[in-house]
């Protein structure tokens, strides 16, 4: 990580990706910060210290597991702001935020500014639209399959154009898994009846 002192590149970004609307006072202590890939944000910049727009590359929000593993909650490159749910709960999230292209940000410290925008009506509603899609996703995740063999399943129904997979390495990093288990869980629906096998790297889901 590291912090871009260039005050014309800020303020360009800013506004071009509307921040400055986002608030009543647009006169606030703005930092443009930049992630590399590999790097996780928020052991970086504690997301309750933070409010980090994201304003070009590629995050995904993992969570750890009971015995340590990662599975992927979400994934995007749009413009996001990370810490809202921080900011409102005041309570350190458990996720992780990890960088898998590189990342510029715009982030705001609260130390310095937290009691102005607790009172502003401007970035309340934001805040209130920011949650509100937050939430619509994980409800919405609520309800995905379980099982990695679920997963599977539906994304080949769901996510893959005439429910072909094709591409194992690429499938298996959009699925949270490895390309040997994949491939294991593929291989046995082959032999169920449940895929059939059309070339090297594609799996059609059968009807």
């Amino acid at each position: 990580m590291k912090k871009i002192k260039n005050e014309k590149r800020t303020d360009e970004l800013i506004h071009l990706h509307g921040i400055h609307h986002l608030f009543t006072d647009p006169d606030l202590p703005f930092e443009l910060v930049q992630f590399e890939k590999g790097e996780y944000m928020n052991n970086l910049l504690e997301p309750d210290q933070y409010l980090s727009f994201i304003v070009s590359g590629t995050i995904r929000i993992l969570n750890i597991r009971d015995d340590g593993s990662l599975y992927e909650i979400a994934s995007g490159s749009g413009f996001s702001c990370i810490g809202d749910l921080e900011f409102c709960s005041k309570e350190v999230s458990p996720y992780l935020v990890e960088i898998v292209r590189k990342t510029l940000c715009i982030v705001l410290p609260l130390k310095q500014c937290r009691g102005k925008i607790e009172n502003d009506p401007v970035f309340l509603r934001y805040l209130l639209g920011s949650l509100a899609k937050k939430l619509h996703a994980s409800t919405a995740m609520a309800a995905m399959p379980k099982t990695l063999e679920e997963k599977v399943l539906y994304f080949m129904e769901n996510e893959c154009e005439n429910h072909t997979l094709k591409g194992v390495e690429k499938a298996s990093y959009a699925l949270s898994c490895s390309k040997r288990q994949l491939l294991r869980i593929l291989k046995r629906f082959c032999e169920e009846g449940k895929v059939t096998k059309t070339a090297k790297g594609a799996y059609m889901l059968r009807q």
